[in-house]
């Protein structure tokens, strides 16, 4: 009996089988990999949308003379609140090089909050340095999650 046939057959299923199964682990690791993208892409989204809405609301909060300062402490701290949720999922889902800019925004913004329960006036210094902290604070958040996503490298039109 001639085994050449029989021998040929097995190492053309092999080669096959192995073929498909590579094919495929590297199809379910691409699709892994934009899962996480898209996630990241959107908890980043979220973070820096929260915190940036909650810095708008400050400083219309400040702006506000009509407040007295209870209102105007309750009205900012209630502002702030949402920003908890998103920062602990920031903290546990992004990278150390992403979280620790994160959270310096969000501490920012929380002085900023701080300064607005003070009820320091527009134009003050103390508001100027809260603010402006909070906006330097967003652009190195802001580079250090672009670094992260990689889209800088990628192709522009």
């Amino acid at each position: 009996m001639d085994w050449t046939p029989l021998l040929a057959t097995l190492l053309g299923a092999s080669i096959a089988t192995g073929s498909a199964l590579l094919v495929e682990v590297r199809k379910d690791r691409r699709e892994a990999v934009a899962e996480w993208r898209r996630s990241k892409r959107e908890l980043y989204g979220a973070y820096l949308g929260v915190l940036s809405q909650v810095r708008s609301e400050l400083q219309l909060i400040m702006l506000d003379r009509g407040m007295s300062e209870a209102e105007r402490k309750i009205a900012a701290r209630q502002s702030f609140a949402r920003c908890y949720e998103i920062r602990y999922q920031l903290e546990v889902f992004a990278p150390r090089a992403v979280v620790e800019p994160a959270l310096n925004y969000f501490r920012s913004v929380r002085r900023a909050r701080e300064a607005t329960i003070r009820g320091v006036p527009n134009g003050d210094e103390g508001y100027e340095v809260a603010f402006h902290d909070v906006m330097e604070a967003l652009t190195t958040v802001r580079t250090a999650m672009r670094l992260d996503m990689g889209t800088d490298r990628l192709p522009t039109d």
